[in-house]
């Protein structure tokens, strides 16, 4: 066989090889804090497995998830008809893809086992996890104290702390807000009148900073 013969059979051996793995792989998507038993696909039906009739099956057709030592099993496979469920055990993407919150794309894999021998194929399985808009934005301290001098200029900028907010896309942060209110407090009507007395008089302006992100009212 000479060196253009040989390529062809190595190209030929890559391809076939490339559209095996290929077939042994499946994408689902699913959304975070799905209750239990929400049913996300069968496998046996997207996998399209047609048996070759004369093949001798030494048992029934089965699927048998593997799951990575330590993994908590999020989906369960049923194991005669390849229906994909989720379990008991809750979905937080945030937990899930932890250190990652800035990646739009959160997934778990499994890897499920087609039975018997004879039809014998290890098939990857890819869940894209959803976000939904589950965790508030926050500041790391509820109070931001500015000292302000009364000859500031106009449009004078200061920098406050960013929020945080695990979600993402439109579930996260979406603009920042400020909002004027007047407050008494006693404490700081005291403080007022303890100032006033000595010729001196303080002024106090509280801002809120409401954090908008989607479906927050």
């Amino acid at each position: 066989m000479n060196l253009a013969s040989q390529v062809h059979v190595l190209v030929a051996l890559l391809t076939c090889l490339v559209l095996l793995c290929k077939a042994q792989e499946r994408d689902y998507i699913v959304k975070e804090e799905q209750p239990e038993n929400v049913r996300i696909g069968n496998l046996r039906k997207d996998l399209d497995l047609n048996l070759d009739p004369t093949i001798r099956l030494s048992s029934p057709l089965q699927f048998k998830p593997v799951y990575k030592t330590g993994d908590v099993p999020l989906v369960r496979v049923e194991a005669n008809t390849g229906e994909i469920f989720t379990t008991n055990h809750r979905i937080d993407r945030e937990k899930l893809c932890s250190g990652v919150f800035m990646e739009k794309r959160c997934y778990y894999e499994i890897e499920v086992a087609v039975l018997p021998d004879e039809i014998f194929r290890l098939v990857k399985i890819r869940f894209l996890i959803e976000d939904v808009n589950d965790n508030a934005p926050l500041f790391q301290s509820t109070v931001i104290n500015i000292s302000i001098p009364e000859n500031t200029a106009i449009n004078t900028r200061y920098p406050v702390p960013s929020a945080f907010d695990p979600d993402v896309g439109i579930n996260g942060i979406q603009h920042y807000e400020l909002v004027k209110v007047k407050l008494i407090i006693l404490m700081v009507v005291a403080e007022l009148l303890l100032f006033q007395s000595t010729g001196q008089s303080r002024l106090f302006h509280c801002l809120i900073i409401c954090l908008w992100s989607s479906n927050t009212n």
